[in-house]
């Protein structure tokens, strides 16, 4: 690698140099455009600690559609991105990082490390999926003509056996994953202590929060689903205390090999708790879950983009068999969820409008631009910057809770994919005549608020959620590829939701903690290029 001095000219030239690859490698302009400008900041923020006499490389690599801008400057330790006031905690820099929006420190060997990893334009998930829904169709159609012993090959001897191979490789990604994204999440809380009470009891009321939006919504959407009942309708309570002790497992390895999604859970909680009272004693045990995490989000990422594939032989092998009827049975779903998330929202708009005396239709009308955001791309990381501005400018929240409560909250609150869970369970619970019990709907509650809190955000984690909540609500795996299909529809309309319950949300945390401009969130919005009276 070029060593070159930390010269105006040399920061110069290697910005637009940056900016040039990126444009290259298809980096998205605005997002091509802030790596530019954050790459010459940091620069010139070692330039004036280490002068112009220091020597940095840089080094820009791209493996398997990952970008990584890399610079190396020798030196005393010195991390450009610390906030002054020490309000920045680790768990922040790595969800921003995770993310795109902010650079890596490291400091290793004596060498002061920043990696930049900006996310490269991606084809919208909706137009792939549409597009292999409506091939699969075709070729279905076209399939049909064909000798009954070509359609038994194609069947049971092509299709079926690809279908199978997925399916089993979402089961063997889906027990790890969830296992480290809960075991990792946990540790990282104890980060939040550099937040103080703020981190703490916005995570506590983000959990609280989930469980009692969920119930109001399990209770709309039941009615359009016709359960078949069992366990004689009453109440067991010996039957629900029996599902309870199964959450606890007999050993540490039983619940992967047998796939017990809840033994699962309650391992990856245990040892998420048992490495955060450690603290500095299990930090070798911290770094091999993080970067494992790391490690099986990765594999997951690079099979999510076989899911249009997958989504077009599972719609061909229906329509080639005797299952496409599937389809038309789950009319009610889509509705169902849409009523489950009103009834969220409305709940949150009239818990704000009320007790913070602002009105309902001015506190909309700020809300709507990442509203419409996330409605239309599906996409929590495309609202991100939106998100951050409404919260701040507009509802009047502290700068210190948007900085944390925003990129935590797109992570781990998410009630409206818990509602859309929920859904899905009823739906497909009819469709195959499973029967429903008071435990049965008392573990679909859980089970359903569980994954939406520890399914990661990245492509294809709901795959091994619906893996996870078909086992537990013994539901059959030929479900999925019906659920995969609709489920790229209803994301579109969960992600609006869950983006709208987390600026309502914060606005109450803001308050409780007296971290709210109210004046600022009752007046009402003005338009670019407006001037305020007076």
């Amino acid at each position: 690698m070029e060593q070159l001095k930390l010269t105006n000219e040399n920061i110069g030239m290697v910005s637009n140099a940056s900016g040039e690859i990126l444009s290259e490698w298809r980096v998205e302009a605005g997002n091509m455009i802030r790596v530019r400008l954050a790459v010459e900041e940091t620069l010139l923020k070692y330039q004036e600690i280490f002068g112009e006499e220091c020597v940095f490389s840089k080094k820009f690599s791209r493996r398997f559609h990952r970008i990584r801008l890399e610079f190396f400057l020798e030196g005393e330790r010195f991390d450009p991105f610390a906030m002054e006031d020490g309000s920045e905690s680790e768990i922040l820099r790595g969800l921003l990082a995770n993310m795109g929006v902010l650079p890596v420190w490291q400091y290793k060997n004596g060498v002061n490390l920043i990696i930049f990893t900006p996310k490269k334009k991606k084809r919208s998930q909706m137009t792939s999926l549409f597009l292999s829904v409506v091939l699969a169709f075709l070729a279905g159609g076209l399939c049909r003509l064909l000798p009954a012993a070509v359609q038994n090959f194609l069947v049971n001897d092509f299709i079926g056996p690809i279908f199978n191979r997925f399916m089993g490789l979402l089961s063997a990604i889906a027990g790890p994953m969830i296992f480290l994204s809960v075991a990792w999440g946990i540790y990282s809380i104890g980060d939040t202590a550099t937040m103080g009470r703020v981190g703490k009891k916005m995570i506590g009321r983000f959990l609280l929060m989930s469980v009692l939006l969920t119930l109001p919504a399990c209770i709309v959407m039941m009615p359009f689903f016709s359960l078949k009942s069992g366990g004689g309708g009453a109440f067991d309570f010996s039957e629900l205390f029996q599902m309870v002790l199964d959450i606890v497992p007999g050993n540490f390895f039983t619940p992967f090999t047998e796939g017990n999604p809840l033994q699962i859970i309650f391992v990856a909680v245990m040892i998420g708790i048992a490495m955060l009272l450690l603290g500095s004693k299990a930090t070798a045990a911290a770094a091999f879950v993080e970067q494992s995490n790391y490690i099986v989000q990765l594999i997951m990422e690079a099979v999510s983009s076989f899911v249009p594939l997958f989504v077009f032989g599972s719609v061909l092998n229906l329509m080639m068999g005797s299952d496409f009827s599937l389809f038309l049975h789950t009319y009610k779903l889509l509705p169902a969820m849409l009523l489950g998330d009103i009834v969220i929202m409305a709940i949150y708009l009239v818990l704000v409008s009320v007790r913070r005396r602002v009105k309902a239709g001015i506190l909309l009308k700020k809300m709507f631009p990442t509203f419409f955001i996330a409605l239309t791309t599906a996409s929590s990381s495309a609202a991100f910057g939106a998100n951050m501005e409404c919260c701040e400018k507009d509802l009047g929240i502290d700068k210190k809770i948007v900085n944390f409560g925003v990129p935590l909250g797109q992570v781990i609150f998410m009630p409206g994919v818990s509602a859309m869970f929920l859904a899905v369970g009823f739906c497909m619970a009819e469709i195959y005549g499973v029967t429903v019990s008071p435990v049965w709907m008392a573990t679909a509650f859980l089970i359903a608020i569980v994954l939406a809190v520890a399914a990661p955000p990245i492509p294809g984690g709901a795959l091994t959620c619906y893996t996870i909540l078909f086992v537990q609500l013994k539901i059959p795996m030929e479900a999925i590829a019906v659920t995969i299909a609709l489920n790229v529809i209803l994301e579109f309309f969960t992600t609006a939701a869950d983006l709208f319950c987390l600026q309502t949300e914060l606005v109450e945390l803001a308050a409780s903690l007296d971290m709210l401009d109210e004046g600022r969130l009752r007046e009402t919005k003005r338009m670019p290029g407006s001037r305020r009276a007076g």
